[in-house]
């Protein structure tokens, strides 16, 4: 089963909705299947952990359908299973515990809240066709207001292109660096009372007036 969400894609509002949806069932279904009890002393359902380790299955089940190409009946099939949970808690509702009774309550509204969103998400998609678009293609936009051309500079003149080019720009650069370098040293010790500055000119001396 192929898989849309990679590195590359540019995902809209819906197919984030969706990718949310599928990465819920994934957490929901695992933490089903491996802690069934929580969830059955939770809701006032004792003696059910085999059916809500099934439950936790079908989530992960239909989460990987989700995640995929085409979701739309991966959402179809979230949606009826939200059905059947609400069923399912419903029981709980008479139990003579009354914190197990208002999650049992709790639990019913959750489960319609999540069958509204599995039914609107699978609409949307079906709406769309189905499968997702391909990623939006930005090759044709440029964030450099003169175009890339003019954002070459001194390497536009050239007939190479690329590291290589840079690389021996920059040894060129070290050594003409190193002979400048070593012709100011060779300079101050010929003649210690004139050192050049940055400007070329020689400082003057303390206590020398200048005409």
């Amino acid at each position: 089963m192929a898989f849309k969400y990679g590195s590359d894609s540019s995902l809209s509002g819906s197919d984030a909705l969706v990718r949310g949806i599928g990465l819920f069932a994934l957490g929901l279904g695992v933490a089903e299947l491996v802690s069934p009890g929580r969830f059955t002393k939770m809701f006032g359902l004792e003696g059910k952990e085999n059916l809500v380790r099934a439950y936790g299955l079908r989530e992960i089940g239909s989460g990987i359908g989700t995640l995929s190409i085409n979701p739309t009946p991966a959402l179809w099939a979230r949606t009826a299973g939200d059905v059947l949970d609400l069923a399912t808690v419903a029981l709980g509702t008479r139990s003579g515990n009354q914190e197990q009774k208002r999650n049992a309550w709790l639990g019913i509204g959750a489960a319609a809240g999540f069958a509204a969103l599995d039914a609107f998400a699978a609409t949307m998609m079906a709406k769309r066709g189905g499968e997702r678009p391909p990623p939006a293609d930005y090759s044709d936009r440029s964030g450099l207001p003169k175009g890339v051309e003019a954002s070459r500079g001194y390497y536009q003149q050239k007939p190479e292109r690329g590291p290589a080019v840079a690389q021996h720009d920059a040894r060129k650069d070290k050594v003409h660096s190193s002979d400048t370098a070593t012709g100011s040293k060779r300079r101050s010790a010929s003649d210690p009372a004139r050192t050049e500055t940055d400007a070329g000119q020689a400082p003057i001396p303390a206590g020398m007036s200048v005409s």
